[in-house]
């Protein structure tokens, strides 16, 4: 099995061959999954995915070309600075990327020409705002309050609202910071898209299906849920804090997408049970409880039927 030692990120076959290896060890290695391809001619050890997941393979993606750009003669020489925006700062920034183009790796340039210039792995675009950079492992990226604004104005609702959602409840940008920034797009394109998205974000919404699940909920005609309630026992002590609660109905939603086990099977017995123990205590409060998962929401019209019916049996 090959090693690739000195490899410390995602690189090309150019700098693999560079490094010394041949192209049989390249396949071979891909082939037994002990590299991995993030887009077409670009590769990691599997060992350096700290998780496989969409965020992590574009992050690492995201990385590797910021780095190989700033060694290029047109950057080195310029004055200006690049740095990741949009869907690359968010999956750089620690931030998901549902929903999202990740199919490019997006470069902000305060200094060009206005526009934008896309390749079949990159896409660069003028920036002419004051610069709002922070520096991530090394490469500059995009702040967090402008990288949620311009995936607001210039990509999917929902999505958006979820990059939002992440970033406050990380602490990474506050709600007067992205105020900051829509004061910063008069004149540009998507503005109105960006102040609807960034005023439906929520800091205390925890995963992409929660705000997934209070968005698209609402949208279908559900009432506005309260968020990540506390729920007592008749003795005032601590049950649950459920992810969406109806007050008036006293109905509980859990967007359960999230869950994981261990892979030990007494370990994962004792979750199910805890978990069901929690769903039990929450009942006995005289409380309705709701679960649905990301199949659910993928069908919001027939969800939000289901929550507008124990809504009305609750209220009668």
């Amino acid at each position: 099995m090959v090693h690739f030692h000195g490899v410390t990120g995602a690189v090309n076959r150019a700098e693999l061959l560079a490094a010394g290896y041949v192209d049989r060890e390249i396949r071979l290695a891909l082939d037994v999954g002990t590299l991995v391809s993030l887009a077409p001619g670009v590769v990691i050890p599997r060992d350096l995915l700290a998780e496989d997941t969409p965020e992590e393979r574009h992050r690492q993606r995201a990385l590797a070309v910021i780095r190989r750009d700033a060694r290029t003669p047109e950057v080195r020489a310029a004055k200006h600075t690049r740095a990741l925006a949009l869907s690359s700062a968010a999956a750089v920034l620690g931030l998901p990327v549902w929903g999202l183009d990740t199919s490019r790796v997006s470069i902000a340039d305060s200094g060009r020409t206005p526009g934008t210039r896309t390749t079949s792995r990159t896409r660069l675009i003028t920036d002419t705002r004051p610069p709002a950079l922070v520096e991530v492992d090394g490469v500059l990226v995009v702040s967090p309050a402008r990288t949620v604004v311009d995936i607001a104005r210039t990509g999917a609702r929902i999505p958006a609202i979820a990059v939002g959602d992440a970033a406050l409840h990380a602490g990474l940008c506050t709600v007067d910071d992205l105020q900051n920034e829509l004061d910063l797009l008069a004149g540009m394109r998507g503005r109105a898209a960006a102040i609807r998205a960034v005023g439906r974000c929520d800091g205390r919404t925890e995963s992409v299906l929660e705000t997934r699940s209070r968005v698209e909920l609402v949208d279908a005609g559900v009432p506005e849920p309260e968020l990540q309630v506390n729920i007592y026992d008749a003795h005032g002590n601590f049950l649950a804090r459920v992810d969406l609660y109806w007050r008036d109905a006293r109905l509980c939603g859990e967007a359960d997408g999230n869950k994981k086990y261990g892979d030990d099977a007494d370990e994962t017995r004792r979750a199910l049970l805890a978990e069901k123990s929690r769903g039990d205590g929450i009942v006995e409060t005289g409380h309705a409880l709701l679960r649905w998962g990301w199949r659910d929401i993928d069908e919001p019209a027939v969800l939000a039927r289901r929550v507008l019916g124990m809504l009305g049996r609750r209220a009668a």
